[in-house]
């Protein structure tokens, strides 16, 4: 199994060029299952706290069903959705309707009316198992369990005042729990890039500048 963690520049609120930009990182990645960090086709609404969220959700759905998945790839894209005219902050599996709900949203998002989910589902694909924990999620990782499982994911944003805290923070719980972790983030929307891979002997990092981070398992 090969993961692409796909770092885009984005503009943050321009739905349409970030889509675009998506979609070149998408044709150009090699992995079977493709990761795109936090909010990667808006930018984070806690930097916009007045964004409207239901248009959000409306032009994301529609930008989503324009992005071209290659065969036998799946995309772990993150976006807000309305469910049963519910808001919430997900990851979609795609093309499959495979879906992870942010279970801790943040004071932004629940002051936006966005909802928390129930639990951390075990994904199995490609023969791999694993758990999406999304930005505060991590907060509360350790009281996650992760038996028969192969990794984490962690869909986040790192910036350039908290990188070297959480990757600390990162590399005790990977030494811990003894399972792998991925990270993935954004190199604009003011963050600062850096998706990472940690496992017990060895972290890797892309730098700040848009790109590919490819890991074989």
């Amino acid at each position: 199994m090969k993961i692409s963690l796909l770092q885009p520049k984005i503009i943050r609120g321009d739905i349409e060029y970030n889509t675009n930009k998506i979609q070149e990182l998408i044709d150009l990645s090699s992995g079977n299952l493709l990761i795109l960090a936090e909010y990667a086709l808006t930018g984070s609404l806690v930097l916009d706290s007045q964004a409207n969220t239901q248009q959000w959700a409306k032009k994301t759905e529609e930008m989503i069903k324009r992005i071209k998945i290659p065969d036998n790839k799946i995309i772990i894209l993150n976006s807000l959705k309305r469910i049963d005219e519910k808001l919430y902050n997900i990851c979609q599996l795609l093309p499959t309707n495979l879906f992870q709900i942010k279970v801790y949203p943040d004071d932004t998002e629940q002051n936006n009316g966005i909802l928390p989910g129930k639990e951390h589902k075990i994904f199995k694909l490609f023969e791999k198992r694993f758990k999406i924990l999304i930005c505060m999620d991590y907060k509360f990782a350790d009281s996650i369990p992760s038996d028969d499982i192969d990794f984490f994911i962690w869909i986040y944003h790192f910036t350039k005042e908290n990188f070297s805290s959480k990757l600390n923070s990162l590399k005790e719980f990977v030494k811990i729990r003894k399972i792998p972790m991925l990270i993935s983030s954004l190199v604009s929307d003011k963050n600062f890039g850096f998706s990472t891979y940690i496992d017990t002997n060895r972290i890797v990092s892309l730098s700040s500048y848009e790109g590919i981070l490819e890991i074989d398992f």
